[in-house]
């Protein structure tokens, strides 16, 4: 049985499908959890708790799953449980002071190994273990990327800005992106690697 599937039955109180739906999906929750865990090491902030809040996400996610709209419901979830995290994340940086803005931009190198990522930053805002003047240095590269966005078409920059969490602070996958933009996988692709292409050109300090 699909996981959409056993979705149907879990949204019609199907206990039995929701915890394999659980059962199926808990790999993917704990590596959100652990990626976060790592990637916000600065707030000190345990898997298990992440987990636990994404599990909550994935619960939401199993009632409001639409089929019809036509994606998976492990893609779906992913997002959803992921969000749950992010607001984890937000609430524990909030009670710290000024925890500064915690948005990190990965981007895909020029190539064509789409499995093969590489980080433009790692990290790129967790200011707790930095000095104030590679603080002051990125701030001002910041400024230069959203300066970059502007140069672009609309169409790009709109297309960069979700995909890298430029509004949410979350990454999302190219499946994801297409599925926002209406576009095919190959579609998504090619604008992708045109906008990147293109943003490239407005910082020179990128090469």
């Amino acid at each position: 049985m699909t996981n959409e599937e056993l979705c149907i039955l879990a949204q019609g109180g199907d206990n039995y499908a929701e915890n394999e739906l659980i059962l199926n999906l808990l790999p993917m929750l704990q590596a959100q959890a652990s990626k976060y865990e790592a990637q916000y090491a600065g707030l000190q902030i345990e898997s298990d708790d992440l987990l636990q809040e994404g599990s909550i996400g994935f619960l939401k996610a199993v009632q409001s799953f639409l089929p019809e709209k036509g994606y998976s419901f492990r893609t779906y979830a992913s997002r959803v449980s992921e969000n749950a995290m992010m607001d984890y994340v937000r609430k524990c940086a909030s009670a710290l002071p000024n925890p500064g803005k915690m948005l990190s931009l990965d981007v895909e190198p020029h190539n064509d190994q789409d499995n093969d990522e590489s980080s433009f930053y790692d990290s790129l805002f967790n200011e707790y273990s930095k000095t104030p003047e590679q603080i002051l240095i990125e701030k001002e590269q910041i400024e230069e990327i959203y300066h970059a966005l502007k140069m672009i078409s609309q169409r790009e920059a709109a297309y960069l800005r979700y995909r890298f969490g430029f509004e949410d602070d979350v990454l999302h996958d190219r499946e994801e992106t297409a599925i926002h933009f209406h576009l095919s996988p190959s579609r998504a692709k090619s604008i992708e690697r045109s906008a990147l292409d293109n943003f490239r050109l407005e910082l020179p300090w990128w090469y």
